[in-house]
């Protein structure tokens, strides 16, 4: 029997016959066609131009031209169709006549700039320009059911202006006709040496050490790769990067750089990270789920029948998605194609595809992304198919095909990136793990059928902590009837203990256990026309990293599937041998297996698969060992030093977060989890909650509630931190109050009463430097309280506050006038939401005095009075803000209560928190009310600008000011003046956060 693997650089017998449908292409990279210039192409003939004309089918292949106004996209196999993607973002379809060579004239009269593209892979908006995402070069990975698949080689990330995208087109050809220099220069080399040696390699000794090469050098991060001379990314990445930093012409330097350090990740992602796509084939679906959803490719476009689960790119062509543009959307999948062709000694053939697809729903790197999330989806989630093709002759191609998946243990549970070894933590309780494992197999079970879950981890030590959760849970959930019992089966099996020693023959006592499973599951079989046996569930294998253990389990698995399709098509005469019967068969597997490995890992961990030695040949050896300890030693780099950031892109694509999100992750060296900003809504809405139930006094009533962060400390306009406060005002006084969240407690606050309020100064805060968003004015911004010490009030519990002096002891305070109240506010002794009420005999009032550092002229803290009150500082957050105010159900509208910005009323979302008030008779918006009013959040000034949220705090203290004393003058109680300008920040940033923010622009731009 002999044995070829289909060439990874192997040209694609069918891109002549069906890419190019009546069109002569010549091009100087026969891989991937992607060396042709735009002049190369051929006119289409005019019979299969109306043929194809008004068919709604799936683009392939393009010419992409520059325009003033825009990118024209005209396809190849349809040249009928164009795609007009304009600058400022709109998108038109045009189905009119044309060819592709009239249309190169055209744009060669117009002077514009060409190129190829094999797929518009999506559109981007970043904070100073918008790109449209285009694969230059793909390789051919294999064939199923005679459908090509390509493997995403580059990308260019065209940037939306003209300047930008002609220089990036001609750096791109430029870039490529160096690449073909160097191909023939290495090509000519080579040959010499051969003739010296008189000898060459076979293709499959030649793939694989091509293979090797490329697989041992891709696992380095970008800062090692750029030390060892390599680039991070493909030259198109520098070409983008070029012609974005021209066409902003200088704008904000530290933006262009963060917005550069984006798009090379992106454009890493993209060509580095195991991107397929095929343009008739839907890779995203199984043979199986395919038989549900038939599909006739030249009628229906891949986008309407493609999985979301699955579909890597969809949230980049959103735009793409409408009815009349949707042809042109082509769903990408991120893991691996890879195919061999087997030619047994009597004539018969036969392919062996494995096929993975990474699910989108929890996607993300090994530290970054643990367990489950509340939907059920896991990390690190691959259904892997193998896929049997065999030529049947007269009775035409049979098609074998079997699933297995992967996926993190299915509940809450992390593992801090701390040392080569962390220990794993599992978060919230048992109700919440639970129901997370109870949808995750629940939906398992819904797709695939009967689940058999294979647990590899450690039954002692570290793993231990996990491992122990997973099986009370799925214990729990079968007893408690939340999942059928008939449904699942749960298998432990202690993989370094069973194979310690280098003993991993053992791994077929774990196949022959599962053998009466692996009969009942049964495989699917079917022809084109008929269908004759259904898979009837499928093996779920995990570990801690669901990478090494789990692809070994899983190809040991796979081997024993095959021998037993064999057998049942009439192929294998050996069958009691098994696949060793036929010399290379079983190799020719085991490199298929180590390379979906291999890709499965550096998506997931950043290197290649360890135990890959074993998976390639079957056999462990001292070599692989120290393969894997080199590798360990690099995912441990690549977790400290660039998983954080390839996650907040990650999010960033996928649609779970914005764009100023992932400017933060390389300030914060750490991303967040896709719900963050929702559940840092709620825990701020509870905030605010709490801290009106426990601080305000009988009778007050909220009028503006919000998020800010505040020192906390008088006179002074430095920030220590980002700690959240509230921001309470009422009728009567204006809180700002410390929340700890953990704790859920109000951990002090300072109290101003209005009537000794003497003014408010809203302007520019500027609390760092390192991010175009933190210099941002309508971002940044802020207010000042001035107000006469004496009738200020701070409380705390703590008890480092306890031997402070009271706040009329201030050297600036006048001390009260008699009759004034020098006593703390009461403060009510309420408990909302397990938060600890403040005691009055445990608070202190607090010296809190200290002076902020010296301001530029024209900006700073501003006062006209002659004695300077004492002030405090407080800054509006920007994302996730919570405004609420209190209203009456019965006798207010709630669109009434609060004064609409630009004249638009602002919907409310009633809260079910506690009243701050238990006084019938309340002031809202000027209006008395008889019923309790209840807080309402205001969704619409949450989304507000922090520079309206500063100016309407300070007009509605105003008004209340007003309502108190009318001789108020208005032009002296609000000052609009900058509190810490850019200037003055940038002047004021110490030795250590310059070393820091230096260190940030050496790593990361």
């Amino acid at each position: 029997m002999t044995v070829e693997i289909d060439s990874l650089s192997k040209q694609d017998p069918k891109a002549s016959d069906e890419d190019f449908p009546g069109v002569a292409f010549v091009s100087a990279d026969t891989d991937a066609d992607t060396g042709a210039q735009a002049e190369e192409i051929i006119a289409s003939s005019e019979q299969q131009q109306q043929q194809q004309q008004n068919q709604q089918c799936q683009i392939r292949k393009s010419v992409l031209s520059v325009a003033k106004d825009g990118y024209h996209l005209q396809s190849i196999n349809h040249s009928n169709k164009h795609l007009f993607v304009s600058f400022d973002g709109s998108i038109t379809v045009n189905d009119g006549g044309g060819s592709a060579h009239e249309s190169l004239q055209d744009a060669k009269l117009k002077d514009m700039s060409s190129m190829l593209v094999h797929a518009v892979a999506g559109i981007f908006t970043l904070n100073l320009c918008s790109y449209i995402l285009v694969v230059t070069r793909s390789k051919y990975r294999g064939s199923v059911r005679g459908c090509s698949i390509y493997e995403v080689d580059a990308v260019s990330a065209l940037p939306l202006d003209y300047a930008g995208g002609k220089k990036a087109i001609q750096n791109l050809h430029s870039s490529m006709q160096r690449e073909e220099q160097n191909k023939t220069s290495d090509t000519k080399s080579g040959d010499a040496s051969d003739s010296s040696t008189g000898g060459h390699q076979s293709q499959a000794e030649e793939e694989h050490t091509g293979s090797s090469i490329e697989y041992s050098s891709s696992w380095l991060a970008p800062q090692l790769t750029k030390f060892f001379g390599r680039n991070r990314a493909e030259s198109t990445t520098a070409i983008t990067a070029n012609a974005t930093s021209e066409t902003r012409q200088r704008r904000a330097g530290s933006a262009e750089r963060m917005e550069q350090r984006i798009v090379e990740e992106i454009v890493r992602l993209f060509g580095s990270s195991g991107i397929f796509y095929s343009y008739e084939y839907d890779i995203t679906r199984s043979l199986q789920s395919k038989n549900k959803h038939p599909l006739t490719s030249s009628s229906i476009p891949l986008a309407q029948v493609a999985d979301p689960d699955y579909w890597f790119n969809r949230h980049l062509q959103k735009p793409l998605l409408a009815p009349l543009i949707q042809e042109w959307a082509l769903p990408m999948i991120q893991g691996c194609v890879h195919a061999a062709t087997c030619n047994v000694s009597n004539g018969d053939s036969f392919q062996v595809c494995i096929l993975s697809r990474r699910c989108i729903r929890r996607i993300g790197m090994r530290y970054e992304r643990r367990g489950a999330n509340a939907d059920g989806f896991v990390a690190n989630s691959v259904e892997t198919e193998q896929i049997l093709s065999v030529d049947a002759g007269s009775q035409g191609p049979h098609y074998c095909s079997f699933v297995q998946t992967r996926g993190s243990m299915p509940f809450f549970w992390k593992q801090p990136p701390s040392g080569l070894h962390p220990v794993p933590v599992v978060v919230k309780g048992d109700k919440d793990n639970a129901a997370a494992c109870v949808a995750h197999l629940q939906h398992e079970i819904d797709r695939l059928g009967r689940q058999v879950l294979v647990n590899l981890v450690e039954h002692k030590g570290r793993e231990a902590v996990v491992g122990s959760k997973y099986a009370s849970l799925v214990g729990q959930c079968v007893a408690d009837d939340l999942i059928d019992a008939c449904s699942i089966r749960y298998i432990p099996w202690d993989f370094h203990y069973e194979t310690r020693g280098m003993r991993y023959e053992n791994i077929k006592q774990l196949v022959s256990q599962l053998e009466r499973e692996i009969s009942g599951m049964g495989y699917y079989w079917s022809t084109k026309s008929q269908t004759f046996t259904l898979q009837k569930g499928a093996f779920r294998v995990n570990c801690m990293d669901c990478l090494d253990r789990t692809n070994v389990v899983q190809s040991a698995i796979a081997r024993f599937v095959l021998n037993e399709q064999l057998v049942r098509l009439g192929i294998h005469i050996a069958p009691e041998q098994g696949l060793a019967a036929y010399a290379g068969l079983e190799s020719t597997l085991n490199s298929l297996w180590a390379n979906n490995g291999d890709y499965i890992s550096r998506q997931y961990a950043g290197t290649s698969a360890m135990k890959g030695d074993f998976t390639r040949t079957g056999k462990r050896n001292i070599s692989g060992v120290v393969n894997d300890a080199s590798y360990s030693i690099a995912r441990l780099w690549i977790s400290t030093f660039r998983d954080y950031f390839s996650q907040s892109v990650l999010d960033f694509l996928m649609g779970n977060q914005s764009a100023d999100y992932v400017y933060r992750t390389l300030i914060d060296l750490r991303s967040h989890e896709p719900d963050h900003a929702t559940q840092m809504t709620r825990m701020r809405q509870a905030a605010i909650e709490a801290s009106i139930a426990i601080v305000m006094s009988d009778g007050e009533c909220v009028q503006m509630a919000c998020i800010v962060q505040s020192p906390l400390t008088l006179n002074t306009v430095r920030m220590r931190g980002e700690s959240d406060a509230v921001l309470i005002l009422t009728n009567a006084a204006i809180y700002v109050c410390r929340y700890h969240y953990q704790m859920e407690k109000v951990s002090e606050f300072l109290r101003v009463d209005l009537s000794r309020l003497c003014s408010v100064q809203h302007g520019i805060y500027i609390t760092e430097t390192r991010t175009p968003q933190s210099l941002d004015p309508t971002r940044n911004h802020g207010i000042v309280l001035y107000f006469r010490a004496a009738v200020a009030r701070f409380n705390s519990g703590s008890e480092q506050n306890q031997s402070n002096v009271g706040v009329d002891n201030l050297p600036d305070a006048r001390q009260p006038a008699d009759g004034e109240d020098k006593t703390t506010p009461k403060v009510k002794n309420n408990n909302i939401s397990g938060a600890s009420s403040v005691n009055e005999e445990n608070n202190t009032e607090s010296d809190y005095t200290s002076t902020g550092y010296i301001a530029n002229a024209g900006d700073g803290v501003c006062c006209d009075y002659k004695e300077a009150p004492s002030y405090i500082v407080c800054k509006f957050v920007s994302d996730s803000q919570v405004v609420m105010q209190q209203i009456s159900l019965e006798n207010t509208n709630p669109k009434d209560t609060m004064m609409a910005i630009d004249g638009e009323s602002n919907s409310t979302d009633v809260s079910s928190g506690s009243n701050g008030s238990n006084n019938k008779n309340n002031h809202i918006g000027g209006r008395e009310v008889t019923s309790a009013p209840s807080l309402a959040r205001l969704d619409s000034f949450a989304k507000q600008p922090a520079e309206m949220l500063a100016e309407f705090m300070c007009s509605a203290a105003l008004s209340l000011k007003l309502a108190l004393d009318p001789s108020v003058d208005e032009r002296k109680f609000i000052v609009d003046a900058p509190i810490v300008s850019e200037a003055t920040a940038k002047q004021n940033v110490n030795l250590l956060e310059k070393m820091s923010n230096r260190l940030h622009k050496a790593i990361w731009l």
